[in-house]
């Protein structure tokens, strides 16, 4: 079962949060993986390279990432990570909306538990559970809870919508949030 986590966070707050995470030596993949590609670091001088909505951070130490080749479609003969027995957290991240003028909530989501492998054949490290547990805590350790609850707002996010930005639900029909108090 899936550990999910919704945020949303500025293009400050993600360099913090980059910052943050460079202490973890955490390896960045995109979500479909160029054959020739060299995973680097997380730290905070990553942030200006991003280009994709998404990413997988994954924990070296704790296994090898397993990737499969895309067999079909635009993107035939590049590698997909297999996030069910790799030990990656998936990280969508929170941006700006340039046609909407509004932001985009993010999240991060691990598959810690699998579920119906009732013989627990594939199962993941205690310490990938407290890798994610330790996002988690720098994401919330710094935010908001959301009107309406499951999102968490860090205060660069806080600062645009006070300063007329709206915070939206990821998606294509995303419900409006608000900072609570």
């Amino acid at each position: 079962m899936a550990s999910v986590l919704h945020f949303f966070m500025s293009p400050d707050d993600e360099r913090l949060f980059f910052r943050d995470l460079s202490s973890l030596r955490l390896e960045l993949y995109p979500e479909v993986v160029p054959p020739d590609w060299r995973a680097p670091t997380v730290d905070e001088s990553l942030i200006d390279d991003l280009e994709d909505s998404a990413y997988y951070l994954a924990a070296p130490e704790l296994g090898p990432v397993q990737v499969d080749k895309v067999k079909r479609g635009p993107n035939k003969g590049k590698w997909m990570v297999l996030e069910v027995i790799s030990p990656v957290i998936h990280y969508e991240r929170s941006m700006v909306d340039p046609d909407e003028g509004v932001l985009r909530a993010g999240r991060i989501w691990a598959e810690l538990q699998v579920s119906g492998d009732t013989q627990k054949r594939v199962q993941k490290a205690p310490q990938f559970e407290r890798l994610f547990k330790q996002l988690s805590d720098v994401i919330t350790r710094r935010a908001r809870r959301s009107k309406p609850v499951g999102h968490w707002i860090l205060p660069g996010a806080v600062k645009l919508h006070g300063e007329g930005v709206e915070l939206r639900e990821s998606g294509r029909k995303g419900g409006i949030v608000t900072p609570y108090r």
